[in-house]
């Protein structure tokens, strides 16, 4: 299945699809109920990808390119389970709008960091669309 891009997350929505991941942008310390997180923090088929150090507006809140090894340790098994979901055919959610593009500012404060979740996200689509291609009928 691939990777579908809706512009709204509800908590019945996710809910309704346990099957499904829906990824949204989240913070180091995985606390707050901003965004995205509102709709999807606690719920088990809810992946968060750290797009902040916490949920803040205040100084030290952003993210920044010298954080990138430490935002690489601590999304690892957060990328980890998104690839291994489209590896087995599962479908991912992704926000129309992206992760980082909002409160997070990742574009602005941490352009390394926003460049490499963009980069993972292609990883994914091009991997969803390898597992769905039909390999060829032979024999016949």
């Amino acid at each position: 299945m691939p990777v579908e891009y809706r512009d709204l997350y509800t908590r019945d929505m996710a809910r309704a699809e346990p099957d499904t991941l829906f990824v949204f942008g989240d913070n180091m310390l995985r606390k707050g109920y901003k965004g995205q997180a509102a709709a999807l923090r606690g719920e088990p088929n809810a992946v968060g990808i750290p797009t902040k150090n916490w949920p803040s507006s205040k100084d030290g809140a952003y993210l920044c390119n010298a954080d990138f090894d430490r935002w690489k340790k601590a999304s690892m098994n957060d990328w980890r389970r998104l690839f291994r979901h489209a590896k087995q055919g599962g479908t991912i959610v992704w926000p129309s709008g992206g992760i980082g593009t909002g409160y997070a500012r990742l574009s602005a404060c941490a352009p390394d960091i926003a460049a490499s979740i963009g980069r993972n996200l292609e990883a994914l689509e091009n991997l969803s669309q390898d597992v769905t291609k039909s390999p060829p009928i032979t024999g016949l």
